[in-house]
């Protein structure tokens, strides 16, 4: 025991000699166990023995280049995950370099292609044992003019602890390349996104985009995302500014923005409501051809990291579907609003991602409005004193929740919040919903509105 009870400082000493350690067999749960030691009136505190693990380094001999590795909390979630082969992250750019030094061990081959000559596996393309290239329709992924595909793969999933090069978020999970582009352009975008949905990804990066929509895109996402369970991960654009641009700005896509060491955004990431979070961007130390390694910038970077962390994620989690993989990382990012300029308010997502977070459990909901309905029960013309209707449905993607409040508020000055409250209850976990079309929130449109007048509406849920 202490010879005294305090320091100095006032500060009490710790007395070890009244801890005691004991093991149990048996059936009873830890919960049970403490309570029943409790009830004796013997203890001040009981507690399990925490067992704990070392904090993983991997010994690539590039990784102190790479400030994006600890900025995302990678040493300390590998620590829990290395990453799954069976997880793979296909790569939709201009083209790869399969024989990379950091790539060769990622590969993903197709098991059922034969190099014959023949479509062995009647897929409808010829020997694509690894990938397709779509600019010349045939198996040779290997890039030509653009090195903006290697270094975008190597963002995410360059082999880690293999003592040479870099190391990726995605550790050990596997990798397919597909050439949708080169010089610049990527003319092949959608038909790359559906070979990888076809071919088994996980996860699907696209550090590529433009203002060009329509549905065509949407419908490409959709297959990905519902039927084949893969996620798409896509740019926000390096324009600085608040347009939208696609594939990212379609429903179901993961939208990332990029931001620098310090966890500002980029000078040049895009921002904006449709983002979903941020990864770092800038400077980012990665593969170039011919078993190189450079630094380049661009939400073109921050996109494949967040991507590979979605890889380890669903190594961690398998049985997370492409929607509850997305939440889940939005929902455990790290703050970033303070250091950034109170113009970025709301407009840079969840925050930037923490993938020790991520991996170390599923603990918080994430409720999202899938589907809204926007009325004003007449001629569906909104005009000054109009009085709109809103419902919506809610889907809870993880954790359960509630009760549920959902607010509705406005910052434009040209509509009036008439009804901005409604109870959703309880929303079960894993795909649990509720509405409020019992209860709708309402709006009225005010005099000063004018002509074809964007109006922002953001809810709010408790």
């Amino acid at each position: 025991r202490p010879e005294r009870e305090k320091n100095k400082y006032g500060m009490k000493y710790a007395d070890l000699s009244l801890i005691y350690e004991f093991k149990y067999t048996g059936d009873m749960s830890e919960v049970e166990v403490i309570n029943r030691i409790y009830a004796l009136g013997i203890s001040e505190y009981v507690q399990p023995y925490y067992i704990h693990h070392e904090y993983f380094t991997p010994n690539d001999p590039q990784v102190g280049s790479q400030y994006h590795i600890g900025s995302v909390k990678a040493y300390q979630a590998w620590d829990i995950q290395k990453g799954d082969p069976n997880v793979t992250v296909a790569i939709v750019d201009s083209g790869s370099d399969t024989d990379h030094e950091d790539f060769v061990t990622q590969l993903k081959y197709n098991a059922g292609e034969t190099l014959d000559g023949t479509d062995s596996d009647g897929d409808g393309y010829i020997d694509n044992n690894l990938g397709w290239d779509f600019v010349d329709e045939d198996n040779n992924t290997q890039m030509l003019g653009s090195n903006h595909g290697v270094h975008v793969a190597g963002c995410a999933v360059a082999a880690t602890d293999n003592g040479v090069g870099i190391s990726a978020p995605a550790f050990g999970c596997s990798y397919l390349p597909i050439k949708a582009g080169d010089g610049g352009t990527i003319g092949f975008g959608y038909p790359g996104i559906t070979y990888a949905a076809d071919h088994g990804a996980s996860v699907i990066n696209c550090s590529w985009g433009g203002p060009g929509g329509g549905q065509l895109g949407q419908d490409v996402i959709d297959y990905a995302t519902i039927n084949k369970d893969a996620l798409v991960v896509a740019a926000a654009g390096n324009d600085n500014s608040e347009d939208l641009s696609y594939p990212c700005a379609y429903n179901g896509v993961l939208n990332v923005g990029s931001t620098a060491s310090n966890d500002t955004k980029s000078g040049f990431s895009n921002f904006g409501y449709t983002v979903d979070l941020c990864a770092p961007g800038s400077n980012v130390w990665a593969t170039d051809n011919n078993d190189g390694y450079t630094s380049m910038s661009g939400t073109s970077m921050a996109s494949p990291v967040a991507a590979g962390c979605a890889a380890l994620l669903r190594s961690e989690f398998p049985f997370l579907d492409a929607l509850q993989t997305a939440e889940q990382l939005k929902v455990t990012c790290d703050n970033i609003y303070p250091v950034n300029n109170p113009a970025y308010a709301d407009k840079l997502g969840a925050g930037r991602i923490n993938l020790y977070n991520a991996v170390s459990g599923i603990a918080l909901p994430s409720i999202v409005m899938t589907e809204s309905n926007v009325t004003d029960k007449g001629d569906e013309a909104f005009v000054v004193g109009d009085t709109i209707s809103i419902d919506g449905i809610f889907i809870n993607f993880l954790a359960p929740a509630g009760p549920i409040t959902a607010t509705m508020t406005s910052q434009s000055a040209n509509v009036q919040v008439v009804d901005g409250t409604t109870s959703l209850g309880s929303i079960s976990a894993f795909g649990g919903s509720a509405n409020n079309a019992a209860d709708p929130f309402t709006i009225k449109i005010l005099p000063g509105a004018s002509l074809n007048e964007k109006v922002v509406l953001e809810i709010e849920l408790t």
